[in-house]
């Protein structure tokens, strides 16, 4: 024993309990299997040990009778080393007290083995690497550096070692969810939490960054959820707040559905997707965020959770997912059913003149005369017995008119005139888009396709969902959720497309170190118009859309009623823009002298006028008079329901009869003040008062009283922000510029 190339003890040693430590025997006989393999090419793996009669029992990896089938399910064509009939056996028996060992084999010749391991050398290569470069780039520059064995190299070895070195930096614990749970304790500034309903586990984190400088200035929110983010199928939701008409993270939230081990199937037990959700969101109101438009895509979960959040906030769904919505449904194969689901006298409610037998079921039309057959309508014979499901009538040529007209209605709004330049009110708008697309549907008789757009569309609960106009006083920036989907593909594309189905906590990574950084960093130049650093992607496609308007010869803008000082017009292509923005409105402001700046800084806003700089100014021809400047787009976002337009009338009349001249009257009240040092510490005092008491109504959630005496208090409010204006200016300010809607500004020091 002494004289093979392997170390053998005399004795085995003995552990602090008495018992003998077998690790020193096991490595000695393993390295000279090793050796074994190495000098004859064959290539053994341990079997058996009997410790009681000191014996070692190997077998040959390539035998095939000793070979196990591990081939996992769906991995049958998975390559495998090449196998034979050898009836090995490789036997070692040390005898430590006489130094002798006993070796037997038994083989049978073949061809010989293939080490498909790297080499130390390959292996140390990937490791200087791996903090710097993607395994693709190693592998890239292995087969340019070429150390030893580097041939046998493949790709996916390379990533299997990239992996392992990086796993130091994120695993903490075997389980992926605990994992993630201790990288997040980890760090600070993240507010971690688990939230469980029935079969629903969620691993909840907030941004506490950009949460405390959003919270109170965010009014509109967007949630999506994505998959396909780690190996363990959990789906990934995010809250992201709208910046400037981009979106910053605000919230993640991992949700994990527990498998029923009886079925076989992950499926969420009824409300508890909806109760994860409420837990996730009512964890972001309580840090203070309160919008007032939120965006999502039809997810049910969703929707109802954001309901038990906030209560008040308006549900605007995707415009790009609604269109592609009934795209799908048109265009299916498949029979509807949804004439189980009409009740024609709901719509009937909101369409006066609609029939009530045409197109629905019998037990479906209310009791009565319609019911059972006392009804003088047209179409009752023709409805009296028909097959509640079949496939939706609709012609190829005339889908993309269904969904045009869908477009026209989900645009609509108070705010925005209709060709006729009539402001119409929410309910009124309503019933005008259910009666137009009923009538297109009654003249061609598509009774199918009326019944599914009312019931997943039309009816009041669904209306409230999609369509602008159930905000009556703002229209929200964000159109679609592209924002978030812009924001998987930058998660998936920039940052996990490195990894092959990760593990969660190493998503968790992969979020704290680069893409939340990232975005954080974005989301403060964007504040502060830092052009330098981050300049929003929409701007680009703005630039064009307005220099191309700007392009476009103008007739006659009275046709369309445009109204440039209100920020409407009631041409087809205002009410569908992205940017509300059309020909006629354009031609109605002096050419862009500093294209730069304009392009920059212009902003939008969500009542008239949507777009605000100091470049946009108006053509003398069509600058609006002192009485149509101070008052409110037909009773817009500064007016309530319950205020009379005459009263209104008559108040800015008497106002205007004092004011002939603005100029001289603001010189002269402006002198009258200024010499009285009294009435400017009443001012003061008053101001203090009146923040004092808005203060107060709004702890005491008084919502009608602040709407109201914010309504009031507009011309302050302009004020404020002209001066912001002027502080940024890089120009001189003129003597009588007239951009400035507040008289003061031009005093402004």
């Amino acid at each position: 024993m002494d004289g093979v190339p392997v170390n053998f003890a005399s004795e085995l040693p003995k552990r602090e309990d008495g018992s003998y430590d077998r690790t020193p025997l096991n490595n000695a006989v393993g390295q000279l299997a090793k050796i074994i393999w190495e000098v004859g090419g064959f290539r053994f793996k341990l079997r058996r040990t009997h410790w009681d009669r000191l014996k070692f029992i190997y077998v040959c990896c390539q035998d095939n009778c000793h070979a196990v089938d591990s081939v996992a399910k769906g991995k049958q064509d998975h390559p495998r080393m090449e196998r034979f009939e050898c009836h090995s056996q490789l036997v070692f028996k040390p005898s430590l007290t006489q130094r002798t060992l006993e070796i037997t084999m038994c083989h049978r010749h073949h061809t010989s083995y293939v080490d498909l391991h790297l080499s130390s050398d390959v292996v140390a290569f990937i490791q200087e690497r791996t903090a710097s470069s993607t395994p693709a780039e190693i592998y890239r520059e292995l087969q340019v550096s070429r150390p030893a064995r580097w041939e046998d190299a493949t790709p996916s070895q390379v990533y299997y070692q990239w992996q392992l070195a990086n796993s130091n930096v994120w695993r903490r614990d075997p389980d992926p969810f605990n994992s993630a749970q201790y990288l997040l304790s980890e760090r600070p500034g993240f507010i971690t939490d688990v939230f469980i309903d029935a079969n629903v586990r969620a691993l909840a984190f907030y941004i506490s960054d950009s949460i405390n400088t959003l919270a109170r200035d965010s009014r509109e929110l967007a949630m999506d959820s994505t998959f396909g983010t780690n190996n363990g199928g959990l789906s990934l939701f995010s809250v992201l707040a709208e910046v400037h008409g981009t979106g910053a993270p605000l919230a993640y939230c991992f949700v994990e559905v527990f498998k029923d081990n009886s079925k076989g199937v992950r499926r969420a037990e009824p409300g508890s997707m909806i109760g994860v959700l409420a837990q996730f969101l009512q964890k972001l109101r309580a840090l203070g965020l309160d919008p007032a438009f939120f965006g999502t895509d039809k997810d049910l979960s969703e929707i109802f959770a954001v309901r038990q959040t906030w209560p008040n906030a308006t549900i605007q769904l995707c415009y790009w997912h609604a269109r592609r919505a009934i795209r799908t449904k048109l265009s299916a194969s498949q029979e509807t059913n949804t004439q189980n689901e009409y009740k024609p006298l709901e719509a009937q409610s909101v369409i006066p003149d609609l029939e009530i037998c045409w197109g629905s079921m019998p037990i479906r039309r209310p009791d009565g005369n319609h019911r059972y057959g006392g009804c003088a309508c047209p179409s009752r014979e023709q409805f009296t017995n028909f097959n509640a499901k079949g496939r939706m009538e609709s012609k190829s040529s005339e889908r993309e008119t269904v969904v045009n007209i869908f477009s026209n209605h989900f645009n609509a709004h108070h705010l925005i005139s209709d060709h006729n330049g009539t402001y119409r009110r929410s309910e009124q708008i309503h019933r005008d888009c259910a009666r137009e697309m009923y009538s297109w549907c009654r003249t061609r008789n598509y009774f199918r396709l009326w019944a599914y757009l009312w019931v997943n569309w039309y009816q009041p609960s669904q209306w409230a969902l999609w369509a602008r106009s159930a905000n009556e006083t703002e229209i929200p920036v964000l159109k679609t959720t592209m924002i978030l989907e812009s924001h998987w593909r930058k998660i998936k594309h920039d940052y996990l497309h490195r990894f092959n189905r990760p593990r969660i906590d190493l998503v968790v990574w992969i979020l704290l170190t680069r893409s939340i950084p990232d975005s954080l960093a974005r989301m403060h130049a964007l504040l502060k118009q830092d052009h330098r650093r981050a300049i929003a992607s929409w701007r680009k496609a703005f630039k064009r859309e307005w220099k191309k308007l700007a392009s476009r010869t103008v007739d006659d803008i009275r046709r369309y009623h445009t109204d440039p000082a209100q920020w409407s017009c009631g041409c087809p292509y205002f009410l569908n823009s992205r940017f509300l923005i059309c020909k006629h409105i354009v031609s109605c402001y002096e050419p862009v002298t500093d294209p730069i700046n304009f392009y920059r800084g212009i902003q939008r806003q969500r009542v008239p006028p949507f777009w605000t700089h100091p470049s946009l100014t108006l053509r003398p021809e069509y600058r609006p008079t002192e009485v149509q400047s101070s008052t409110p787009a037909n009773g817009g976002a500064d007016s309530d329901k319950d205020i009379d337009p005459e009263a209104v009338n008559e108040e800015l009349v008497s106002d205007s009869e004092e004011d002939i001249d603005p100029a001289v009257n603001d010189d002269e009240s402006a002198s009258d003040s200024g010499d009285s040092d009294d009435e400017i510490d009443k001012f003061f005092s008053d101001m203090h008062c009146f923040v004092k008491l808005m203060e107060n109504q709004r702890s005491k959630g008084n919502r009608p009283f602040l709407k109201r005496a914010i309504a009031r208090s507009r011309p302050m409010q302009t004020l404020v922000k002209e001066s912001a204006i002027v502080e940024n200016r890089r120009t001189m300010i003129k003597t009588w510029d007239n951009q400035w809607e507040h008289p003061a500004t031009m005093y402004l020091q």
